[in-house]
């Protein structure tokens, strides 16, 4: 009995011995040190323990934060990668490290050399980032449309050039992509750029051949401020292009007539008389546009005539524009694009619509007038001149409507008339000076005066 007893007691002293060395083992491999194998984004965890790591992790966030950043595009510009709104995600790189820990066996921890290789996480502030890439927005670059020249007769096209804009999240996985190399004295990475198309190709620009239109005015050469507003109206046209559908206003063409956009003081027509204003003779620029539009069948969507007749276009082919509000636009009708081309010489002004002409087919504008109305005559009192003078102030002019048609000819073939638009002038008045003034009169002869005898000597009473 006594060796039964003692043959048990020794096996359970042995049991529990065992039992209690498996739970040291167990406590001790849970916390003990990790390896030189266990590595993060190429940094060794080697020396921490597990319940060490969290505090671990944060120093070497604060570290990860002051990691230069370079930019493929801007290489001389120093960034710090906190600066880009991205940080070592800490929480989900502790339990990423102790879940891959946890994978590797008991036995290879206490007798093995594990080798552990977790990739890290980051947690990125997109607003911080997009913040820090505004600072980028310099390598950004605008579409260049194709542009059309009329040059010696021919029909150039200047290519047209592809921008870039700058894209947040794709840019941001670059960056993740290359904070993969670490450790590294720097981290370089490229923004990404979207490519951004131009409005007209060069392809579609290619399709203007030859001209369709073109229209000439006239004016005083020595007018200097005048046309130097026209040159600067005919600038902003030159070389712009409809697509099919297309509309032009010529006010956001030409833009505000200020002196701080280079215009001058002219003559302009205000309320139905000349007076001085900035920008004054660009209404000789859009007149023509008219006419040239007309004559290549583009489509009118607005026009206003002047409120009296002027000089350089026939009656009921003007079209005046203001900065209030009085615009001048067209559309492009065909199904091909068309581009405007402009040519100022030292007294006239022409403006061609190219595009793709059709032989044989030719427009002719047409006006009918209707009956004139006299103008009426205003008279004003004039001090200054004699009575029964008179004096002509303002000529006057007669008002007249005017009917605008547009005819198209096919070989000689009428094969359109388009009533285009009816022009209304009001009559000016006449106004004439009537003289007031009073013209001095001859002095007449001395009369006797009646109290004259008491005037006389008396005679002494006798």
């Amino acid at each position: 009995m006594n060796r039964r007893w003692v043959g048990a007691t020794l096996l359970s002293a042995v049991g529990l011995l065992g039992l209690g060395a498996g739970a040291l083992l167990w406590t001790v491999s849970r916390d003990a040190p990790f390896p030189s194998g266990v590595q993060l984004a190429g940094y060794s965890l080697a020396g921490v323990r597990p319940s060490q790591l969290g505090r671990h992790l944060e120093t070497l966030r604060a570290v990860l934060a002051e990691q230069p950043i370079v930019v493929a595009q801007a290489p001389q510009r120093a960034t710090r990668l906190k600066q880009w709104g991205v940080e070592l995600d800490v929480a989900a790189m502790q339990q990423a490290v102790l879940d891959a820990w946890a994978r590797v066996p008991l036995w290879e921890r206490l007798f093995g050399a594990p080798r552990v290789q977790v990739a890290p996480q980051w947690a990125a502030i997109p607003e911080l980032f997009q913040t820090q890439l505004e600072r980028y927005r310099f390598l950004e670059r605008a579409p260049r449309d194709a542009r059309v020249r009329f040059v010696n007769g021919v029909v150039e096209v200047i290519p047209s050039q592809s921008g870039q804009t700058l894209e947040l999240e794709p840019s941001l996985q670059n960056l993740l992509a290359a904070l993969r190399e670490l450790p590294a004295a720097q981290t370089r990475f490229e923004l990404a750029m979207r490519p951004t198309p131009p409005r007209i190709s060069t392809t579609v620009a290619r399709a203007i051949t030859g001209v369709m239109a073109s229209y000439t005015t006239r004016f005083p050469g020595y007018q200097v401020s005048r046309n130097h507003n026209i040159r600067l109206a005919a600038s902003a046209l030159d070389g712009r292009i409809l697509l099919p559908g297309e509309r032009l206003s010529y006010n956001q063409a030409v833009g505000k007539r200020t002196l701080k956009q280079g215009f001058r003081p002219a003559p302009v027509i205000l309320y139905g008389e000349k007076r001085l204003g900035v920008g004054g003779g660009i209404c000789q620029v859009s007149s023509t546009l008219y006419n040239a539009a007309l004559l290549s069948e583009l489509k009118i969507v607005r026009r206003v005539n002047h409120s009296i007749p002027v000089d350089y276009v026939p009656l009921g082919r003007d079209a005046a524009v203001t900065d209030t509000g009085i615009d001048f636009v067209i559309e492009n009708p065909h199904d091909h694009p068309i581009a405007l081309a402009t040519e100022l010489g030292r007294s006239s002004l022409t403006i061609r619509v190219l595009g793709q002409p059709v032989a044989g087919r030719t427009v002719v504008l047409k006006t009918e007038r209707g009956q004139p109305k006299s103008p009426p005559i205003t008279r004003i009192p004039d001090p200054n001149l004699p009575v029964g003078k008179e004096r002509v102030i303002k000529k006057g002019a007669a008002g007249v409507r005017v009917v605008l048609w547009r005819e198209v000819y096919e070989n000689g073939v009428l094969v359109a008339r388009e009533r285009v638009a009816t022009s209304v002038y009001r009559a000016q008045p006449r106004v004439i000076a009537v003289g007031t003034k009073q013209t001095p009169s001859q002095s007449p002869a001395p009369t006797p005066d009646a109290d004259a005898s008491l005037t006389s000597p008396i005679a002494p009473d006798e």
